[in-house]
Parts: structure tokens; sequence; C-alpha cells
């Protein structure tokens, strides 16, 4: 059976999706059949045992790299909860010692803002519960932009040589950085860097408006309601799901010290830095 000789551990909502989409392309590249095969940080699916999670891998005779992409990996260490199975770390290594890892990594506080909205977009979260009180609610939207504290975890495990870390600002949002990402994602995955995948420019896991998360988590009677709202009224601030400055500026005090350490685990700077 195929073992995989890469994954791409995290983070959620820093462009895996888009880069998954992009790396599925390759004709040297087998991944799973699905992208996120969540085999190291679900325990039902970790009790089926490695050989069930090898079978879910798709290769063929042009296959030379092997892999997935679940970013909730990365979220090895944190606050768990009933449903956490954290130590992805410990249980990836064991085994796959060889393994190539592919990072994405944002700006920490944007980061919790977006997976706040995936949360509300996936009915995790109603729009009416605020922002600093998601963060309490779901341990997770804080723990992902831990980076220092998670990197410092795998980092436990695996050489900083084996990872290719990709910032989301700097290589996977702007267009015209897309090309050169891709070819240092093929290089280090062992494949051809000339190929070039299509339809690199589309948007993934392209947030709703705030009108249409709200409706979303209408009662059936203020469903009817909103949907008799016309297109031009559904932008209207009343629908807005705000998230206040002053929470933005609490969390990034709070990740300071995670990206300070980041920036030094790493030896760069981060285009988001330290700033508060």
């Amino acid at each position: 059976m195929p073992a995989p000789t890469f994954l791409c551990i995290g983070a959620q909502k820093c462009g895996t999706t888009w880069l998954a989409s992009a790396v599925a392309q390759h004709p040297e590249v087998g991944t799973g059949r699905k992208k996120e095969l969540h085999f190291f940080d679900q325990r039902a699916r970790y009790e089926r045992g490695i050989a069930w999670y090898e079978r879910q891998f798709r290769v063929g005779p042009a296959t030379r790299a092997i892999g997935e992409f679940t970013p909730n990996y990365w979220r090895t260490v944190g606050t768990a909860t009933p449903t956490t199975f954290l130590g992805a770390a410990d249980r990836v290594a064991s085994a796959y010692p060889d393994l190539q890892l592919l990072l994405c990594l944002r700006d920490p506080v944007e980061r919790a803002v977006s997976a706040y909205f995936h949360n509300i977009k996936a009915g995790r979260l109603s729009p009416e519960v605020p922002f600093a009180e998601a963060l309490r609610a779901r341990p997770g939207l804080r723990d992902f932009g831990r980076y220092g504290t998670q990197l410092e975890a795998w980092l436990a495990h695996y050489p900083l040589e084996r990872f290719l870390v990709l910032v989301y600002e700097e290589d996977i949002r702007p267009d015209d950085a897309k090309p050169d990402a891709l070819r240092r994602t093929f290089a280090h995955l062992g494949v051809d860097t000339t190929f070039e995948p299509a339809d690199t420019g589309v948007q993934r896991n392209v947030r709703l408006s705030d009108f249409e998360m709200r409706l979303r988590h209408a009662s059936p009677e203020l469903r009817r309601e909103m949907e008799q709202v016309p297109e031009g009224e559904r932008n209207s601030p009343r629908w807005t799901i705000s998230v206040p400055e002053a929470d933005r500026h609490a969390l990034a005090e709070d990740y300071r010290p995670e990206v300070e350490r980041l920036e030094e685990l790493l030896g760069r700077r981060m285009p988001w830095g330290t700033a508060g």
C-alpha cells in the first residue's frame, strides 16, 4: 500500500485549500481521496489503523510523491475538549519519520477572525455569538494561532529543513507570487517543478456575506421574511457581524510572544511581525 511522503499540516484558514487544489493536479503527486483525511487528529479514524489510512491515497505509475492536506494536524498541543484528539505530531512522526511537511501560515489574528466566520458558515457558531465569546467556547480558534508553541511541538520530531513554510500574505494571496510558491512546493515534494496547475487564481472557501450567514441560522419564519429583502438591501449595516477592534488588539497582544517565538525558530520576520 502507498505510504505518504508528505503532509500539509496546516494551518486552518491559511490557504491550504488553494494549495491542495493546485498540488492535486500534478501528474506526479498522489493525494488522498478527500482533501482532509483527518486520520491523525480524529480518534475514530486513527483506530482504523495505518492500513486503512494508506488505502485512502490515489496513486498511479507516474506518482513520485504521496500526501494529504489536513490543517487540523497543526494543532498538536492546546486546550483539550471532549472532542479533540491532540498530539498529532507524535502520531505522525511515529508512523512516518521521514516525511516532507508543508505549512501555511497567516497573520494569526486574521486567521482567527476568518475561522470565526467559517464556524458561523458551517453552523457551529451562531452569528449572535460575539467573537470574544467564541474564542472561549471554541478553544481551537485561539490555539491554531499559537504558532511558536505548535511549531516547537513539530520540531521535536522533524528538523526545520523538512518544512516548507508558505506565508499567506506573501506567497498565496498575491497572484504574482503563486507561481514561485508552487515551484518551491513541487521542489520540496521532489516532483517536476515546471508543471503549471490550472485555475490557480480561483478563490477557495470564499466567505459568505453577513446576510447569507444570518439567513442560514434564521428560524423558518424569519428566513421567509429575510428572503423577501431586496438584493440592494442585503449589504445594509443592520446585517453586519462585527469583530470589535478592541478584541483584535487583545488577541494580537496575546499572540505577540507566539509570533516572536515563531520568528526565532524560523530565523525570519513575518510580514505581520509582532505589531499589536
